[in-house]
């Protein structure tokens, strides 16, 4: 084929044709309607089982994201995992005029297609308790519509998967009216996977992430109260995680006897259907599900808990630790602390990922938090 003739099909949308052609590693980004939800989850499942079985997945969702938030760490949480497919999913926290969210979004677009990664642009998803819930979308579609064309990028119509789910009476919004019910995840995991040219049935499956530790021990309750508060929005791409938060957390203990082996089966079984694909992910509650009478799941005020996973190495050798939950929490390798984070991260793994040295033989994983973590280690 010759470079006019593939040029005329870029031109004409033919080359998306076969938009997985080709494609290994996808990420998923946006706010906490990405972060937080299943249906990316549900998305890779379904292409997995349906012809693209060594798909790798990512999730680089932050709750509370606007696009601005997400262009300043797009870099390291995006674009550092070598992705073959970025799907963004940003938008409807944005409050600025069309022009900025043009510029934030289209300088997300201008970099990603610079490495020649495939794009999908979703429409910002609409809001119920607002007086126009389509306001978002009204106002940056056509800002998507437009990067889209420039940059030869797939565009899902979020809009249209909620007109269609409120049109057949389904509930699509959570009591809040922002995020969503499950029916709203079914209709943009299908919407998504439409535009992607898959058409088979989806798959409600969550699965471990990528060599996440899963066996932890967990000690008491200690008392606690964090005394860094939490930034609640993002540092600069470019941030140290240790530097981000210095918080005073306990001792690291000199004793683990009778320490109790966490019940991942339990915990899941108990939590709420939107908490249940944190866990199914590899995430690790070392507070359990019971901190808060009456809201199972909600993390603590005034008390955190250690846990504790021993892996074993053949060799002294570097490798990667990934770090994903929600902050604060603090992790420590035979003994060291090697990450302190007190920015607001997502309910998923590898939003940061750190060098570190295994030692032959065995080695210790300290983590301290109040609520929910995620720890997995090696190269993906």
């Amino acid at each position: 084929m010759t470079r006019t003739i593939w040029l005329l099909m870029l031109l004409t949308g033919i080359a998306h044709a076969a938009p997985m052609t080709g494609v290994r590693r996808i990420v998923f980004c946006g706010n906490s309607l990405t972060d937080g939800s299943a249906w990316c989850d549900w998305v890779v499942e379904t292409l997995q089982a349906n012809g693209h079985p060594n798909l790798i997945m990512f999730n680089a969702g932050v709750a509370g994201n606007s696009t601005a938030l997400l262009k300043a760490r797009y870099h390291k949480d995006v674009l550092g995992v070598k992705p073959d497919l970025v799907v963004v999913n940003v938008g409807t926290v944005d409050n600025k005029p069309p022009e900025d969210y043009r510029r934030d979004l289209g300088a997300l677009v201008e970099a990603t297609r610079k490495t020649g990664a495939k794009m999908v642009l979703m429409t910002p998803a609409p809001i119920r308790n607002t007086n126009n819930p389509a306001y978002r979308s009204v106002v940056y579609t056509p800002v998507i519509h437009e990067l889209a064309k420039q940059y030869d990028c797939l565009v899902v119509d979020t809009q249209a998967v909620f007109d269609k789910g409120l049109a057949e009476g389904k509930e699509m919004w959570g009591p809040d009216g922002v995020h969503h019910k499950i029916e709203a995840w079914r209709g943009m995991a299908r919407a998504v996977l439409d535009v992607l040219d898959c058409r088979a049935p989806l798959i409600e499956k969550t699965s471990i992430y990528h060599n996440s530790i899963i066996d932890w021990v967990i000690g008491p309750a200690i008392p606690w109260t964090n005394s860094a508060p939490v930034h609640l929005k993002n540092m600069p791409e470019d941030y140290d995680p240790i530097a981000a938060g210095k918080g005073a957390y306990p001792p690291l203990p000199t004793n683990t006897d009778g320490w109790r082996q966490y019940d991942r089966k339990a915990e899941i079984a108990k939590t709420s259907w939107w908490q249940k694909c944190w866990l199914e992910r590899g995430g690790v509650m070392p507070m359990g599900q019971d901190v808060v009478p009456g809201k199972p799941g909600s993390p603590s005020r005034d008390a955190g808990a250690f846990a504790l996973a021993i892996i074993i190495s053949d060799a002294e050798k570097q490798t990667t630790l990934h770090v994903g939950g929600s902050p604060p929490y603090a992790v420590w390798l035979n003994g060291q602390m090697v990450w302190n984070g007190h920015v607001l991260h997502g309910y998923h793994p590898s939003q940061d990922r750190l060098t570190v040295t295994l030692k032959k033989g065995k080695n210790r994983i300290f983590v301290f938090s109040n609520w929910l973590f995620h720890i997995s280690l090696g190269e993906i």
